[in-house]
C-alpha cells in the first residue's frame, strides 16, 4: 500500500463546495422571503378587532417592532450567505494555490 502525500492533503481539505453554494442560494432567498413580509398593517387591525383586550392593546404597537426584527433577520441570513459565497471563492483560491505549490513539491521543482 502506497502513501500519496497529494491525496492525503486533498481529502483533509476538501469541501463540498457545491453544497456550499446550494446552501447560501438558499439562505438568500429565504432572507428575500422574510424581508417581503409586512405585518404591521395585518397587526394594527387586529387592536380595533380586539377592544378591551390585552391582545389588542398589545397588538397596537407590535407591528413596527415585528417589521424591525424581521428586517434585520434578513440583513443577518444575507450576511451569512455572502460569508458562505465569500468562503466557498477563498478556498477555490487557496485550493488551487496550495494543490499548484504541492504539484510542484511531488515534482521536486521550485
Amino acid at each position: 500500500m502506497s502513501f500519496d502525500e497529494g491525496e492525503l492533503m486533498g481529502d483533509l481539505l476538501r469541501a463540498d463546495l457545491d453544497a456550499l453554494r446550494a446552501m447560501a442560494a438558499a439562505v438568500r432567498v429565504e432572507a428575500e422571503t422574510i424581508a417581503a413580509i409586512d405585518p404591521v398593517d395585518l397587526i394594527a387591525k387586529v387592536g380595533p378587532a380586539m377592544p378591551n383586550s390585552a391582545i389588542g392593546t398589545a397588538a397596537a404597537g407590535a407591528g413596527a417592532p415585528i417589521a424591525a426584527a424581521l428586517r434585520e433577520l434578513a440583513e443577518r441570513l444575507t450576511a451569512l450567505s455572502g460569508v458562505v459565497e465569500h468562503g466557498v471563492k477563498s478556498y477555490e483560491e487557496v485550493d488551487a494555490a496550495l494543490g499548484s505549490q504541492l504539484d510542484s513539491y511531488m515534482r521536486g521543482s521550485p
